[in-house]
């Protein structure tokens, strides 16, 4: 065996490109197990942080979702506040209109039946007032068609 090995080194020590060679990957294949090594030992740690957080982070939510939870009840009840007095607000205004327009149109009403008055009272006063300045004339045209048939006849 050891005349074997001699004939190993002495053939390796006639090729030092095969001897680097060697030396290189043998170099790349221990480094490469240390990095794997090495980020399996990373992964264990990660995960093992990855799980004591996580309960962290489910509380977190949990919490965040009651607490959401709660400002919307809060908004919600807040929103139906204001809609019931913008409701009640909405009704007041309405009767309130109702009120003016019903009051504007009996107004209007009244004015209405007063003018027809205050009109019917003018044709009235006209008429009569005609019938006063036409008897004088009516009474003067017949008197001159008296005098003019008592003339001619």
């Amino acid at each position: 065996m050891s005349n074997e090995n001699n004939s190993e080194e002495e053939k390796n020590d006639g090729k030092p490109f095969l001897k680097g060679w060697k030396n290189f990957t043998g170099g790349m294949q221990s480094g490469f197990e240390k990095f794997q090594k090495s980020l399996e030992a990373q992964s264990k740690k990660n995960k093992e942080l990855w799980e004591g957080k996580k309960e962290k982070l489910k509380k977190f939510f949990k919490e965040n979702e009651q607490e959401w939870d709660k400002k919307l009840k809060e908004w919600n009840e807040d929103i139906n506040k204001r809609k019931i007095k913008t409701k009640e607000q909405w009704e007041t205004h309405t009767k309130k209109i109702n009120l003016e327009i019903e009051k504007w149109q009996d107004k209007t009403r009244e004015d209405l039946k007063d003018g027809i008055g205050i009109l019917r009272k003018g044709f009235i006063k006209a008429y009569l007032w005609i019938l006063l300045l036409s008897i004088p004339i009516l009474i003067l045209i017949i008197v001159v068609f008296a005098a003019i048939l008592n003339f001619m006849g």
